[in-house]
């Protein structure tokens, strides 16, 4: 199927009737507050455990970092709008949200890291390239580091953007490392690696690799391919396992109408999936990558 008629087949679909209410968005998104607040409810009660000796190092990690893995999900929606049509209350709670992720960044300014993504999905210019590349380690060892990833963009791109968000970028990057510099200096800097710091790391590489590796490969490049440039989990997958991902067992929904809530993805899906080729769709399973090459 060529680009042209992919696009078509895409803007076919927006437009059925059918299908109006999954591409409603509605003033706030309840699902998705729901799971910031299970969030940060559990990654408090995780540390607090660990703090008060009731969890090991071994259980509050893993477990902290599902948490923060989760709160990436309300900072995702809220770049692309979908959190709430009240802009300002949209911005706010991704920002509050993305604290489990990259402490002092906020809405917008992941907003135009990630928009960028959407527009060169799978060229070499993606700001997310390393987190598919072949190699399975590096991509995991990108995700944990990815606030020095995209920093490092962001200052190859410094010159063209506004001021203002310079200005906010640099304000965020200051709380961050002042953060760093305060935990690892005081009486509690073991505590802080293990209740904070791993939790956040790992919860990056889950994050990465559930919303990346898995989902986009180098070279299928999204502006000509919109279809084939991102896998879907959904053929192999249960309802447990679309819920653990929070929809993104369905990335490619997500890729071809970035502003539907998460939660609505799957008729969008099972409508897609019944009128595309199926040697169109690339299945990737939750460890190995797209099989059709």
């Amino acid at each position: 199927m060529e680009t042209k008629q992919q696009r078509a087949l895409i803007s076919e679909i927006k437009r059925d009737t059918e299908l109006s209410e999954a591409f409603a968005m509605p003033t706030l998104a309840w699902p998705t507050i729901v799971i910031l607040l299970i969030s940060f409810t559990g990654f408090g009660l995780s540390t607090y455990a660990y703090l008060m000796g009731l969890l090991s190092p071994l259980i509050t990690v893993p477990l902290s970092s599902f948490f923060v893995f989760w709160s990436f999900t309300p900072l995702h929606e809220a770049v692309h709008r979908n959190l709430s049509t009240i802009y300002w209350l949209n911005d706010l709670i991704g920002t509050v949200s993305a604290q489990l992720f990259i402490p002092g960044f906020t809405t917008t300014l992941y907003r135009y890291l990630h928009v960028t993504h959407h527009s060169r999905t799978g060229q070499d210019n993606d700001p997310d390239l390393k987190f598919t590349h072949k190699n399975l380690l590096y991509c995991w060892l990108n995700g944990a580091f990815l606030d020095l990833l995209w920093s490092k963009f962001y200052f190859s791109e410094w010159s063209e953007r506004p001021k203002g968000e310079r200005a906010r970028f640099v304000l965020s990057l200051t709380l961050y490392v002042a953060l760093l510099v305060v935990a690892f200096s005081s009486p509690f800097a073991v505590e802080f690696v293990l209740a904070f710091l791993l939790p956040i790391l790992f919860g990056r590489v889950i994050t990465v690799h559930l919303f990346a590796t898995i989902q986009h490969r180098q070279g299928h490049e999204q502006r000509v391919d919109p279809i084939g440039a991102t896998s879907v989990q959904d053929i192999h997958s249960k309802w447990w396992q679309h819920l653990f991902m929070l929809g993104q067992s369905q990335h490619l929904i997500h890729h071809l109408y970035p502003g539907v809530p998460w939660y609505k993805y799957d008729s969008i899906w099972r409508a897609l999936k019944g009128r595309t080729p199926s040697e169109m769709l690339r299945p990737s399973s939750y460890l190995a990558r797209n099989h059709n090459h």
